[in-house]
């Protein structure tokens, strides 16, 4: 419709994207295919989709191989949804990839920087990735130079062991195209993320840009050590300048001081 907001037009686009999913699980559940709840599966990709859509990938290894693939064949970009937990805790090759011109774009769900091993953000996200944090991400995902993209077979509601429930890789289509344009409607909403080291300098001057950006930040999800890293203060100076910040908009907690910024749009 002509006028409407780009975001309102993709409006529930994650939930239809899941029912595809689900249409498409329906599809790879062939003979050779392991039922939705089985506890094994064969080990390598199974059940072509038809229209050479995609397909259905089991087990752990050739999915870590599929992982890898994917990036090393990138041309151009490899995006990302991030949440755990994670196929593979490490991801070898995407320093070679980066290093290599491939530009990496992640938007990490809250949930994966209060991970362990993510507190320390330098080291959890490496160096030259573009990172960008929001609360909580559709689902996780990852795009390949806008062609290709791999994402869970089984939606939110059904954890469980993702070698046997498989993961689902599409091939240029449009599902790729309405995953593509999910994607950047999230990254364009989402806090960006800085590389800095957290120095545990004495107090830093409060300036109204550092309260913005320690607002922007608190309102994306982050924790408390995530945030102060982001801003290159210290811990104790951060929850410092939240319990200012609360005194002078007269707000008794974090619940209020959220919704006091969301109000005045502050951040």
């Amino acid at each position: 419709m002509p006028g409407e907001p780009f975001a309102t037009t993709l409006t529930g686009l994650a939930a239809e994207l899941a029912s595809v999913r689900d249409r498409l699980e329906a599809l790879a559940q062939g003979p050779q295919a392991p039922s939705a709840r089985g506890a094994s599966a064969p080990d390598g990709p199974v059940a072509a989709l038809p229209g050479g859509v995609g397909e259905v990938i089991y087990g752990e290894a050739e999915q870590r191989r599929q992982v890898q693939l994917l990036q090393r064949e990138a041309r151009k970009e490899v995006l990302g949804f991030v949440r755990p937990p994670y196929v593979d805790e490490e991801n070898p090759v995407q320093a070679e990839r980066l290093a290599a011109g491939v530009v990496y774009r992640s938007l990490y769900e809250a949930s994966a920087l209060a991970y362990p091993g993510s507190a320390d953000l330098p080291g959890f996200i490496p160096p030259g990735e573009q990172a960008r944090a929001t609360p909580r991400v559709p689902m996780k995902l990852m795009i390949v130079d806008g062609e290709r993209a791999l994402l869970p077979l089984h939606g939110e509601g059904e954890r469980g062991d993702l070698a046997s429930r498989g993961l689902l890789l599409l091939h240029p289509s449009l599902l790729v195209d309405a995953l593509l344009e999910l994607f950047e409607d999230r990254w364009l909403r989402a806090t960006p993320l800085r590389f800095t080291e957290n120095p545990e300098d004495p107090e830093v001057p409060a300036s109204p840009t550092l309260d913005a950006q320690l607002l922007s930040l608190l309102m994306s999800g982050l924790p408390d050590k995530a945030v102060a890293t982001q801003l290159g203060i210290s811990l104790r100076t951060l929850q410092r300048r939240i319990r200012s910040l609360m005194e002078s908009t007269g707000t008794a907690n974090r619940t209020q001081l959220a919704w006091y910024v969301a109000q005045q749009r502050l951040a």
